[in-house]
């Protein structure tokens, strides 16, 4: 056992600077802190979900993530106690007996369609840059109570606008939803081929939109069997929906489409 945990310490404190030119500051004028608003699970295999808000509730970022991570994250916002210590309270208990404190993380950049974050430690009085996915890295921030941040152009790249600005690209519907034009950006990393269809960016709580099931980062691609090509064309069809109608959704999750159905 003395071994390992040798081992261990050498390789933590080994570690090079993998982004050296992001200083390890608190929140920067090109960061944005943010907090974990919720995650969803999908259980047949496709890719979940983590939605992160900044502090003011005016941006929303939503992230393709695997099912372990999001079971890892729902299971610490939640607040549910496992049996044995899952990968993520292994490696927070690692990092606290090596006297290594993980001072936050930050979601640094994006690549075609992924997202890269960084861990920041210190160990010793030196700081350690690791290169990290998001989702574990919200894992462990999660359970270290480290503060989560992202680059302002990880945001502009496939951030979800939830108030205030650029009102002309959103539309707020009566049932509780409110959506916005998808953009090239937002479609690769969708995994979609084209930027038909709205991405949901607020769901009001205990509206119509909630009761069918929508969520913050959903892409509804048609409503009533109405392919959706752009916003003005969702306003279009919406507009022609009549006083309590019974709404079919077809809607992109991850990589899974799922149908729904909004009752008013």
């Amino acid at each position: 056992m003395k071994k390992w945990i040798v081992f261990l310490w050498i390789t933590l404190s080994s570690i090079p600077l993998l982004n050296p030119e992001i200083p390890l500051a608190s929140e920067g004028k090109d960061e944005l802190k943010v907090t974990v608003k919720g995650v969803d699970l999908n259980p047949t295999g496709g890719s979940s979900l983590v939605v992160l808000v900044d502090v003011n509730d005016e941006m929303a970022l939503p992230i393709l993530i695997g099912l372990s991570e999001a079971r890892a994250i729902g299971l610490k916002i939640n607040d549910i106690k496992t049996i044995r210590p899952m990968t993520h309270d292994l490696m927070n208990t690692i990092l606290g007996r090596l006297k290594a404190k993980l001072i936050r993380i930050l979601i640094n950049k994006v690549k075609g369609d992924i997202i890269y974050a960084i861990l920041y430690l210190k160990l010793e009085g030196s700081e350690i840059q690791i290169d990290s996915r998001p989702s574990d890295a919200i894992a462990l921030a999660l359970r270290a109570g480290a503060p989560i941040f992202v680059a302002k152009e990880v945001v502009k790249a496939v951030g979800v606008e939830l108030g205030g600005s650029a009102r002309e690209n959103r539309v707020v519907v009566e049932q509780g939803l409110t959506v916005q034009k998808m953009t090239p950006l937002l479609s690769k990393y969708f995994g979609l081929e084209s930027s038909e269809g709205v991405l949901v960016s607020d769901v009001k709580p205990g509206s119509p939109a909630e009761g069918a099931g929508l969520k913050t980062g959903d892409v509804i691609m048609a409503i009533n069997g109405q392919k959706i090509r752009s916003l003005r064309g969702f306003e279009s069809i919406v507009q022609d929906i009549e006083e309590g109608e019974r709404v079919k959704l077809l809607v992109r999750r991850g990589t899974y489409s799922i149908p729904l159905v909004m009752y008013p």
